[in-house]
């Protein structure tokens, strides 16, 4: 039995110790009667410690959580069966049902349970409140006898069970007209069928375009005209950039910048999965994600799964992470959730992007976030470095949440 231990109350050490007093003082002044009574007060805390050691129920422990997988800042349902397998066995028993700090302090409840065996259900809310992999349990059983003077504690048989947070996914709309262009100009067109070089692309009919070139399947789908452009080189492809530099980031914890981009990076990849183009996700310790050819739909859980498991990353700029130069791939457009700027970093990002399309990034508003002056000073120079070799540069405040921080980009982008 695993964590076992054993003891007694507040109320049987105090009946222990005055019942032994009542008994030597009885004794001394010659009555006996008195004496007794306090030899039966003494008596009974050991008696229930016997029963307690003796007669402890046999309990099993199956726990579920439901969901196994969610968001941050969701609510995940936990439920117990706890079975007893012993006949002879009468107690008051106290669960703690252990939990990470992550998810907050312990579950705790309690049963009366009488003679006979029997099973027990129970359940709690635990509020996810950290990204992560977590371990649930395993469940600590507190045994009182029936007066409740002893007690023993011990491990329940049982496994953990593992739950994940996964970082907030939000709904983000695409720019109008796409990410990319093309030399003739054409807004970023829409593939039909699994990457590769066989792909259809369409876009929306425009004056002058042949009758010849119109997909009337997805015309048909779509309720207006599409034009096919097999013709038109074009790699629908992404790369987001997320900095997981922990010193680049402001605060800590779920509320942290770093928590902020690792949300966008990840949200803004799951909508472009949804529309089967290829998406790579790109840290300051290298690739976190690409994609795996003719993977379609566990694409997404895989994302999430990866991001998931983000450290943050202890190099001081983004240049290492960079200096690959196969680590943006083949991507026309570039999205970068970033934190605090270096002018290194700033030289970086523009070198590694000079053959990209399109380059945005949302950064902390660094006078906002109030931070020192020579901060302040460094990022807006680093941000200005930026803006000034073809950057669309957004900010985002203390209080924005990422789809205000998204739609400013946007906003930015489409005014351009």
């Amino acid at each position: 039995m695993r964590g076992f231990r054993f003891g007694l109350t507040g109320r049987g050490l105090a009946m222990l110790v005055f019942g032994g007093l009542i008994a030597t003082g009885a004794s001394l002044i010659g009555e006996p009667d008195l004496a007794w009574v306090g030899v039966f007060v003494t008596c009974l805390p050991v008696v229930g410690l016997v029963v307690v050691l003796a007669l402890p129920p046999r309990l099993t422990c199956e726990r579920s959580v439901a969901p196994d997988s969610l968001p941050v800042g969701e609510m995940a349902r936990v439920r117990l069966s706890v079975t007893s397998n012993r006949t002879a066995s009468f107690s008051a028993l106290g669960f703690r049902d252990r939990l990470p700090d992550a998810l907050g302090r312990d579950a705790t409840f309690e049963l009366i349970r009488g003679l006979g065996r029997w099973r027990q259900a129970a359940g709690y809310d635990v509020a996810t409140r950290q990204r992560g992999h977590f371990q649930i349990g395993p469940l600590r059983v507190r045994n009182l006898d029936a007066f409740g003077v002893a007690w023993r504690s011990w491990q329940a048989t049982g496994d953990t069970t593992s739950l994940r947070v996964t970082p907030r996914l939000w709904a983000l709309s695409l720019p109008k007209g796409g990410r990319a262009s093309g030399a003739s100009g054409d807004a970023t067109p829409q593939r039909i069928g699994n990457a590769g070089t066989d792909d259809v692309l369409v876009r929306e009919h425009r004056h002058g375009d042949g009758m010849r070139r119109v997909h009337w399947k997805m015309s048909a789908k779509r309720g207006e005209l599409m034009v096919r452009l097999e013709e038109q080189p074009w790699d629908p492809a992404m790369t987001i950039i997320v900095d997981t530099r922990v010193a680049a980031h402001i605060g800590s914890g779920p509320e942290s910048t770093l928590e902020w981009v690792l949300s966008l990076g990840a949200s803004l990849a799951t909508e472009l999965l949804r529309d089967r183009l290829r998406v790579s996700l790109l840290g300051a310790d290298g690739v976190i994600f690409r994609p795996i050819n003719g993977e379609s739909t566990g694409a997404a859980a895989r994302l999430l799964a990866t991001v998931t498991d983000v450290e943050p990353s202890g190099r001081a700029f983004l240049e290492d992470c960079l200096a690959d130069p196969d680590a943006l791939g083949t991507a026309r457009t570039v999205v970068a959730g970033l934190g605090l700027l270096h002018s290194r970093d700033a030289a970086a990002l523009v070198a590694a992007t000079a053959r990209v399309a399109d380059i945005d990034a949302l950064v902390p508003d660094a006078r906002a976030f109030r931070l020192p002056a020579d901060v302040v000073v460094a990022h807006e120079k680093a941000c200005r470095l930026l803006t000034t070799s073809g950057w669309n540069v957004a900010t985002f405040g203390p209080e924005a949440t990422v789809p205000q921080g998204w739609g400013r980009l946007v906003a930015q982008r489409e005014a351009r």
